[in-house]
């Protein structure tokens, strides 16, 4: 209940209580949301309010009905607004068809370059397997394979491009196939196996059998006959392709609240759109109910493109009642439905105009997920502005220049004569004339030519200004096409290279609104969908292998966070493919000097560089030539075997005491002789030349003995640089063994 207050003005006094100067009285009002809710007569007003003056603010709004329409007309050319007179150039100029067209493909590739639109982030460690097997499903089966993903985002990117506001639905689609198998002629056993194979496959299932007495060979009893019974057996098979359907929403077909500021926070947010009363009825919607809607005979498909592609139908007179079309919303509405005091979200699904017949209403959980694209978005505005917006001034500018400059041409090509009419001896000769053809006069000077000069080339220069204009509106220019900016003017490559960027500037803008707007939206509704919804396991092909795919299991993934891949950027893959390849080149020598288990570039970190790389070329499948380390993989060993170094220390050694013991011996022949001389010379007193030669051996004894001090010296010295060197060695090698257990690398032993 409330109250309300009456002021003295509005109440006359009593008798008896003369000089009361106020009085408070109380009534009460009543509310039916403070008591009982809404009723369904008070829903169906309220439903049916909403959609009108939605639709009312749309299509009264100048900047978004009429924007949107000439928008479109200037796409396919038609320039209504731009008059043509009888005899003059009908030219029309294309800016906008075709800086859209330009637009389209670079936003494309940055969705649809790589691998996954959507990466679906892990909450913790021990999540990020089943973020990727997420990540994977909702990419390839669901997007691409059920939904034509590429097709979605090239519509949605045309309607937001040239109708200001692009919006995707997303909804849950129950959808079986049904197929019947019928064996005939089976004996008791290959029933009873069939049977038995039917009852362990839930897609299968007995749907008629009969069985006829007959007589037969006894198994039993050779050349004797007996009664056998003989199984006549139908089997159906019941296929469940159930998914999540995505399909775009025409902008004459979605409906939001006039007060929107932006999507989430819409009153009222629904498609509004004409189906046939067969199709409701296979969504599930009551036939008595769909009974009750209108039909609307005089209906138009696409009220912006009708008169050029469309004409009216009339299906009153069809023999098939489900043929008959009617007008269905379904949508998201924020109401007090309940009478609690406290305004909640809706799923609604009605039908008709200014009253809306109720099909469903329930709690707002995720039957239906809007997602919405405004390239250039205005704050606190749903609808902005679009790249049409801005090119219909210039095309229209350019399509009155092109024809004046074409008019010039055709009057100087063609010009007027001043002609004597009395002296001419066939006037129809001027009328129809004919190259080469001569004309006959009376007298010379009769027709004499009047020169129009050509005035169309001052129009060139305004032509390239409103190019320039378009280029800086849309952010497109030649460069963004992959043409040689250097071979079309003489500006240097550091010039080209700065008017490139700038004109991909905008581009990427618009790409990075469309990711964290409405393509994140969109992925996040798609995995609340699958959760809620996908009540069976579904059998598809993951790296080549059969793999049973149950959302079931990801209740608590419901929230998730979900980024938006855009690829390596919007330009080219020439300078795509440079990039990688000089951090594939950075990566490769960090490995060369740190090894494969370095923390600053490991073999992952590698392989994923790889992968881009692979993708930036144009490959879809990088995975199939390059894969990751997976966990718990031993690495081969990098660091120095302890007795392998040993073995080769002890063999260096041996080999300079190799040495050392040849000079050993090389000292004491020497010696010998030197021995064998001093006996020689103690026979005589004499200086023989035995002496000399005693001397001579005696100097060379000196410098084998000083070599071989030497050769000791050295040898100690390169065996302790040796042992210096397999010590440092290996305590780096204790060091990487110890970060890569840290990295969950297992070891050697």
């Amino acid at each position: 209940m409330a109250e309300a207050e009456l002021m003295p003005d509005e109440f006359e006094l009593e008798p008896g209580d003369e000089g009361v100067a106020y009085q408070k009285i109380t009534e009460k009002v009543i509310d039916p949301t403070e008591t009982e809710g809404l009723s369904e007569e008070q829903l169906k007003i309220l439903l049916g309010s909403e959609i009108t003056d939605a639709m009312t603010y749309i299509n009264g709004t100048e900047f978004i009905a009429d924007d949107r329409n000439t928008n479109y007309e200037y796409y396919l050319g038609i320039m209504n607004d731009v008059p043509n007179p009888q005899g003059r150039s009908g030219v029309t100029d294309r800016s906008v068809h075709t800086y859209i067209n330009m637009m389209l493909p670079s936003l494309m590739r940055v969705f649809t370059s790589g691998k996954n639109i959507a990466v679906y982030e892990p909450v913790g460690e021990e999540d990020a397997e089943t973020a990727d097997l997420i990540t994977r499903y909702v990419n390839d089966c669901v997007f691409r394979k059920d939904n034509q993903g590429d097709m979605l985002i090239r519509d949605w990117c045309w309607n937001a491009l040239v109708g200001k506001v692009g919006v995707l639905k997303s909804y849950y689609e129950e959808n079986f196939v049904k197929s019947e198998q019928t064996y005939e002629g089976l004996n008791d056993i290959e029933f009873a196996e069939l049977v038995a194979s039917t009852e362990q496959n839930p897609e299968l299932e007995v749907k008629a059998h009969t069985v006829e007495q007959m007589e037969g060979p006894n198994p039993m009893s050779p050349g004797q006959m007996t009664a056998v019974s003989v199984h006549d057996l139908t089997i159906e098979r019941t296929i469940n392709n159930s998914t999540v359907k995505i399909e775009n929403i025409d902008w004459d077909e979605f409906v939001i609240s006039r007060d929107a500021p932006n999507l989430e926070d819409a009153v009222l947010k629904s498609h509004r759109t004409f189906k046939r009363a067969g199709d409701l009825i296979a969504l599930g919607y009551a036939e008595d109910d769909i009974d009750r809607l209108p039909t609307y005979t005089d209906r138009v498909y696409n009220q912006k493109v009708n008169d050029l592609y469309y004409t009216q139908r009339d299906r009153t007179d069809s023999p098939d009642p489900m043929l008959r079309e009617v007008l269905v919303h379904e949508g998201i509405i924020k109401c007090d439905y309940d009478g609690t005091g406290v305004k909640e979200w809706y799923f609604v699904a009605g039908g008709g105009e200014q009253v809306v017949e109720i099909l469903k209403m329930e709690p707002y959980e995720c039957q239906v997920v809007f997602a919405d694209f405004c390239p250039e978005p205005i704050p606190n505005l749903f609808f902005g502005r679009c790249p049409a917006d801005s090119l219909v001034e210039i095309q229209k500018v350019q399509t009155v220049l092109t024809r004046m400059m074409l008019d010039s041409g055709y009057l100087a090509m063609t010009p007027q004569r001043e002609v004597v009419f009395e002296n001419l001896i066939n006037p129809e000769q001027l009328t129809n004339l004919s190259p080469g053809a001569p004309v006959y006069v009376n007298k010379p000077g009769t027709i004499r030519e009047i020169p129009i000069p050509f005035v169309g080339g001052q129009a060139l220069n305004m032509l390239q200004h409103f190019d320039a204009q378009a280029e800086a509106r849309t952010g497109v220019s030649k460069s963004s096409m992959g043409l040689n900016v250097d071979a079309l003017s003489n500006q240097s490559a550091t010039a080209a290279n700065i008017a490139y960027s700038a004109s991909l500037g905008k581009v990427e803008m618009i790409a990075r609104i469309f990711a964290d707007g409405g393509m994140r939206k969109l992925f996040r509704g798609v995995l609340k969908q699958l959760i809620k919804y996908q009540d069976y396991s579904r059998i598809i092909r993951m790296d080549g292998d059969a793999m049973a795919i149950d959302p079931r299991q990801w209740e608590m993934f419901t929230d998730m966070d979900v980024s938006i891949s855009t690829g390596l950027g919007t330009g080219n893959k020439d300078r795509d493919m440079a990039m990688m390849n000089q951090i594939v080149g950075k990566q490769e020598a960090i490995i060369s000097q740190f090894g494969p288990s370095s923390p600053l570039v490991d073999l992952n970190k590698y392989s994923r560089a790889l992968q881009d790389m692979a993708e930036a070329s144009g490959i879809k499948n990088p995975e199939l030539y390059f894969g990751e380390i997976p966990e718990g993989y031993q690495l081969p060993q990098q660091g120095p075997d302890k007795d392998q170094m040993e073995a080769q220390r002890k063999q260096q050694k041996d080999q300079m005491d190799f040495q050392v013991d040849m000079m050993g011996l090389q000292l004491k022949a020497r010696e010998l002789a030197l021995k064998e001389a001093e006996v020689q010379i103690s026979a005589g007193n004499t200086m023989t030349p035995a002496d000399i030669q005693k001397l001579q051996l005696q100097y060379e004894k000196m410098l084998i003995e000083a070599e071989l001090k030497r050769t000791k010296i050295a040898a100690d010295a390169e065996i302790k640089l040796q042992e210096l060197d397999v010590e440092a060695r290996l305590e780096k090698y204790a060091i990487d063994q110890k970060s890569r257990s840290g990295q969950g690398i297992i070891p050697n032993s």
